[in-house]
């Protein structure tokens, strides 16, 4: 099936989304042997953070991993994360091969996905993100939280 024909059949996005208080996502890769500069590399996109494996971190302790992430928390203010899972997407187009090949050298990948709830109605995802994150080999999860009405 042709992910643009899915895609067209997808609603709009609700950048208001009445049960969020705010979101973002974060695409995740962290590798023992492939530094933070050749993912950059590999991708032709440059993170929002990153960090080399043996760097401290915190009181005495020490990376275990090479580390590389890119953030839509400053890209978009949207409350609707099908819209910061999409510029993730974007940022990836036509990197297939150079997704393979990190996963191939044993990069870990997902995206975290951050989501302050007002109450039921949660996030979602449409079908053809699903199928190019699953090309991809990506897994996505959430990292929730409630948050009273008047408390933003």
């Amino acid at each position: 099936m042709d992910t643009d024909m899915t895609r067209m059949n997808q609603p709009e996005y609700d950048d208001d989304y009445p049960t969020c208080a705010e979101t973002f996502s974060t695409l995740r890769i962290f590798a023992d042997e492939v530094s933070a500069a050749e993912i950059t590399d590999a991708l032709g996109v440059a993170p929002t953070e990153s960090f080399l494996k043996g760097e401290p971190h915190s009181k005495g302790l020490f990376r275990k991993a090479h580390g590389w992430f890119y953030s839509t928390k400053k890209l978009s203010s949207s409350k609707d994360t099908r819209r910061h899972i999409d510029l993730i997407l974007e940022s990836l187009d036509g990197k297939g091969n150079a997704i393979k090949a990190l996963h191939q050298r044993g990069c870990k990948l997902d995206i975290m996905s951050y989501w302050v709830s007002y109450g039921q109605g949660g996030p979602a995802l449409w079908p053809y993100q699903m199928l190019k994150l699953g090309k991809l080999g990506i897994q996505v999860w959430w990292d929730i939280y409630s948050a009273e009405e008047d408390e933003t």
